[in-house]
């Protein structure tokens, strides 16, 4: 893995062994990836409208799932997570990047539906709270990671604060002290 200073990406050699999806992949496409986008003048190899389903791809048939800034655009998220389960091989990763709800940018961009919190996929982790509400649909949390603007120049002791207590920054200092994003990887159960 290699970080570019915003995500954690994959080198060619990581990448040419697995079979990878990048939903929504927009004009960014992941390197060695399959892209399906809903636009046609992205780097999609597959164009396709992501709030259909099913999703033209078969049973099982991805090693890697990126999700960036795709999610919070679409109707249905336990759809297409749904959807993202049934394409993924059992233990496949899946990476997700969305905003936080706390994110002015959450807001600003009028075609967001939804806003994430660092329990949001938690509903599809076995014998959480509201785990019911996805069925067999189900993922195990690898990391999730609340991240903030500002290129990483944030205050060294609230970095440390939020990944200790992310409960307690959420339902208090969010406001305060806003967060960018969310990051999320997953791992396929089956």
């Amino acid at each position: 893995m290699i970080y570019t200073g915003r995500f954690w990406t994959r080198s060619n050699e990581e990448n040419r062994n697995m079979k990878i999806l990048d939903i929504g992949c927009g004009r960014n496409k992941t390197k060695g990836a399959t892209g399906i986008d809903r636009l046609p003048g992205s780097d999609a190899d597959i164009i396709h409208d992501l709030n259909r389903f099913p999703y033209p791809f078969e049973d099982n048939a991805f090693d890697l799932v990126i999700c960036r800034n795709v999610l919070e655009h679409l109707d249905d998220v336990v759809g297409v997570m749904t959807e993202i389960h049934r394409i993924c091989k059992p233990g496949a990763r899946v990476e997700i990047l969305v905003p936080h709800f706390s994110s002015v940018d959450a807001f600003t961009d009028i075609t967001h539906k939804h806003f994430f919190s660092s329990h949001s996929f938690d509903y599809f982790v076995e014998n959480t709270e509201y785990s019911f509400y996805t069925g067999e649909v189900r993922f195990s949390v690898l990391k999730k990671q609340i991240r903030f603007g500002l290129r990483g120049k944030v205050l060294p002791f609230l970095g440390t604060f939020v990944r200790l207590l992310p409960d307690i920054y959420e339902k208090g200092f969010s406001f305060i002290f806003p967060a960018q994003t969310v990051e999320f990887i997953l791992r396929t159960d089956k």
